[in-house]
This record gives C-alpha cells, sequence and structure tokens, in this order.
C-alpha cells in the first residue's frame, strides 16, 4: 500500500508494465495518470497548495482506489460499476486511445476524487480542504489538452479528424471534465459528514450515475461522431505495447518542456 506520492508513481510504472507484457489497453489510462501525479507532486514541491503534506495523503488516497479497483479486477473480484466499465472497454478492439483514456478518467475523477476527499479530511473538516481541492481539480484538467495534442503527433489522423469534426469530437471530452469539476466537490461535501450504511449507500448510488456517463464515451453518439472516431481508431497503427511506448515519450517529453518552463 502507496504511503507517498513516490510510492504511487512506483505502482503506476508496474502497472504499465504489466499492460506493456500483456499488450492491454489498460495501459493507456496510467500512462496518463502517472504525468497527473507527477504534476501534482511538482505543485507540492513548489508550494501550489496551501498544505502539501495533506495533498500528499488525498493523492494517495485518491490512488489507492484505483489500485484497489485494478487488483480486482485482475483477481476476478467485484469493483465500483465505474471501473467496471472502464476495465470491460479493454476488450473492445474498436475503441480509439483517448476512448480509453477518458473512461478512466471518468471512474477516477468523477466518484473517486471526492471520495478521496472526503477520506481524507471527513464532517466539518471538509471545508478546509475546499481551495486546494479545486487547485488539484485545475492541475489535472489542465493536463486534458496536451495529452490530446501528443496522441494527434503520435495518431496524425487524429488531428486530421479533429479538423473535419470541429467541435463535435471534443464535446464528449469537455463534458466530461466539467462535469467532474463541477460534481466532484459536490461528492465530497456529501460523503464527508455521513458513516456506515448511509456513507456505504451514497456512494452506491453516485457510483451508478458516474457508469452512466461511461456509455457514451465507449458508445459516441451520432453517427458523425462515432464515424470520425471509427476513423481515427483505423489510424492507430501498431500493437499496444507500441502505442504506450509512444504515449509515454511523448508525455514524458511535455512533462520535461513544462519543468524547464
Amino acid at each position: 500500500m502507496p504511503t507517498s506520492i513516490s510510492d504511487v508513481l512506483a505502482r503506476l510504472k508496474t502497472i504499465i508494465e504489466w499492460a506493456r507484457a500483456n499488450n492491454s489497453p489498460l495501459g493507456y489510462f496510467p500512462v496518463v495518470y502517472h504525468l497527473m501525479t507527477e504534476a501534482v507532486q511538482r505543485g507540492i514541491e513548489t508550494g501550489v497548495f496551501d498544505d502539501g503534506p495533506r495533498m500528499e495523503k488525498l493523492d494517495v488516497v485518491f490512488a489507492q482506489r484505483y489500485f484497489d479497483a485494478f487488483d480486482a479486477w485482475q483477481a476476478g473480484r467485484p469493483t465500483t460499476l465505474s471501473w467496471q466499465r472502464a476495465f470491460e472497454a479493454a476488450q473492445n478492439p474498436n475503441l480509439t486511445v483517448l476512448q480509453h483514456i477518458l473512461l478512466g478518467i471518468n471512474a477516477h475523477i468523477d466518484l473517486d476524487l471526492g471520495i478521496a476527499a472526503a477520506q481524507t479530511n471527513p464532517g466539518p473538516k471538509i471545508h478546509l480542504l475546499r481551495a486546494d481541492f479545486d487547485r488539484i481539480n485545475t492541475t489535472i484538467a489542465n493536463l486534458v489538452d496536451p495529452v490530446q495534442d501528443r496522441l494527434a503527433q503520435i495518431f496524425p489522423l487524429l488531428r486530421i479528424v479533429d479538423y473535419l469534426l470541429g467541435a463535435r469530437d471534443e464535446h464528449l471530452a469537455n463534458r466530461l471534465i466539467q462535469v467532474g469539476r463541477t460534481s466532484a466537490w459536490t461528492v465530497a461535501s456529501t460523503l464527508a459528514p455521513l458513516e456506515g450504511d448511509v456513507h456505504a449507500a451514497a456512494i452506491r448510488t453516485l457510483d451508478g450515475g458516474v457508469a452512466v456517463l461511461a456509455r457514451p464515451i465507449a458508445e459516441p453518439p451520432g453517427r458523425i461522431l462515432s464515424a470520425g472516431l471509427r476513423l481515427v481508431r483505423w489510424g492507430e497503427f501498431g500493437t499496444v505495447q507500441q502505442k504506450l511506448e509512444k504515449l509515454e515519450g511523448k508525455l514524458q517529453g511535455y512533462l520535461a518542456g513544462a519543468l524547464a518552463g
């Protein structure tokens, strides 16, 4: 069980290596998650947050929910519906890399982030977390566009389809992030004062709602968007292992540039 952000980064690397060895699309999300975690770590080190140790605790609790879900799925045990949708999608060969990433973001931010915040600062103390919570949410959201840009560098057809579709292909991603940003704090403040069976029941209800959001990501509405994503998938050449290596390389290059700036 991780106790520091360094532990979280190490475990994410382990999952990525497993995905590479098993040619599994489940590796796309942890590659992006690793970048997000590095960004949060940098924020703590540079004093972006009001309370660095508290934010590291939140980051660890937050990550543990993903690790627990991943381990449960690997062992054939039940997990939340939200993560179930994301993990099941790995069996669908027709989904794009971006769709797999967004399914992970849907489960982890729209459900897990609020739960982790309430666990980190339960009861009335939840309100002390608000400013830093907004900062970590913004940090995560600000990485979505760079990730999509790096994907377009790896798969040039994505850039062409993006131009042809205009805003259609970005609507789902933007809506997902907007919903996550506005609902995550509601989840946190709703759960913080709850205990026992009431707390567990509230999580089940929230999980059901987040799982519903996964469907339009995996099965985009509208013939134009669906056709566009099929074209993108057709242009994603190479094995999962090769795509993971390209994605890691591009995101590491982005982080190096960001740190230099």
